[in-house]
């Protein structure tokens, strides 16, 4: 599901890649590889996400099977800490699934 939600928001971003982003000097594609940048290295995965460069509308390998992730490794993005068990990022407070609790320490 994820993937399939992935590749819309990448057909839309693919067709104004060229575009600048004002005011910064960079162009949408820029910011999607640097984005692309930092999730491999906070899930620290050496490659489970691409920026619109080379230009696949589905972020996969060289077959097109599209990147698998760990729970632990989405916690690691998503809380924008590198670490599953410290929240921070889109979830500051941290998750309350079932999930998440596996890897926060509660108070």
């Amino acid at each position: 599901m994820e993937s399939g939600q992935d590749a819309v928001i990448r057909v839309l971003l693919f067709k104004q890649k060229d575009d600048w982003v004002v005011p910064y000097p960079y162009k949408v594609s820029d910011f999607t590889l640097r984005l692309s940048n930092l999730r491999n290295t906070l899930g620290h995965t050496r490659i489970a996400d691409q920026g619109l460069i080379p230009g696949y509308i589905l972020a996969s390998d060289k077959y097109f099977v599209a990147y698998a992730c760990t729970t632990a490794q989405i916690l690691k993005i998503v809380y924008a800490s590198g670490n599953e068990s410290s929240s921070r990022g889109f979830y500051p407070r941290g998750g309350d699934g079932r999930f998440a609790c596996q890897y926060l320490s509660k108070p």
